[in-house]
């Protein structure tokens, strides 16, 4: 009976356990996902986990290989991060005039303010990001660079091409204590620009699910970026919609200037 109470543990196990997943995380990796899908903090994660990695084989290698000199792997970040320590990632770093430590971890949340897909236009600039996606890993002696972004067709294409991972993620869960569950599908990037998957069946019957410590939301601020308007007064015009004499829209807030859309007695409030 033990026996077969052990096999019924194992296939319960297996079934639990078939639908998780653990991130392999190459020399280039990228999370992409919506607004608000979870994709820094993933991001995060693997780099704060990966930086561990690289700071215990660091101090293996002093004690039994006595390499005592040899350079402490550091974590590079675009963003403000609640750790130990940390450099920040400088336009020296970007340009390659400043070299990183060798086995170090950088982290580039959104990606495409980085380089987007239109600085092809600049032959040096697409030269210095083709060096710095192409070689970081030869450059940093086996050091890895994680970015997130929300759509990989709008970052710079030496960043597509050099992917060695490249994980989507479609949604998190988390309402579960103390963990965050993040639904994520692996793809590989496909020379016409985009990106394929091959299964038939309903997208969410395919997803993996990454288990990640909520402790992580402490090492980052979610809503980093919104330092560029919090100064900002926000609308107080109120209206009230039972109170309007038609519901067509006289303008449209935009920023591009439209010629000839506002003819007919609406006005341009660009």
């Amino acid at each position: 009976m033990w026996i077969l109470a052990v096999i019924v543990i194992v296939f319960i196990l297996w079934l639990f356990l078939k639908n998780f997943k653990t991130l392999k995380i190459g020399s280039l990796t990228l999370f992409s996902g919506g607004v608000k899908t979870g994709k820094t903090t993933l991001a995060v994660f693997v780099a704060t986990w990966e930086l561990w990695k690289a700071r215990v084989k660091w101090k293996l290698r002093k004690v039994f290989l006595f390499k005592r000199n040899e350079e402490k792997p550091m974590l590079y970040s675009n963003i403000p991060l609640n750790i130990p320590e940390y450099i920040e990632l400088t336009p020296e770093h970007l340009k390659r005039e400043r070299r990183f430590n060798y086995g170090s971890i950088i982290l580039i949340s959104e990606a495409s303010l980085f380089a987007d897909s239109q600085l092809i236009k600049d032959q040096d600039i697409n030269e210095q990001l083709l060096l710095f996606n192409k070689l970081i890993g030869h450059e940093t002696k086996g050091g890895k660079l994680i970015y997130d972004t929300q759509q990989i067709q709008d970052c710079h294409y030496s960043i597509k091409r050099s992917l060695s991972s490249y994980f989507f993620i479609h949604h998190i869960n988390k309402y579960i204590p103390f963990f965050i569950v993040a639904y994520v599908k692996e793809y590989r990037y496909s020379e016409d620009n985009s990106v394929i998957g091959t299964e038939q069946e309903d997208i969410e019957d395919t997803l993996k699910k990454v288990v990640i410590p909520k402790r992580v939301w402490k090492k980052f601020d979610r809503y980093c970026y919104s330092i560029f308007t919090d100064s900002l007064s926000n609308d107080d015009q109120v209206i009230n919609g039972r109170q309007l004499p038609n519901l067509k829209a006289e303008h449209v807030p935009s920023f591009r200037v439209f010629k000839g859309l506002f003819r007919k007695g609406g006005k341009n409030e660009n």
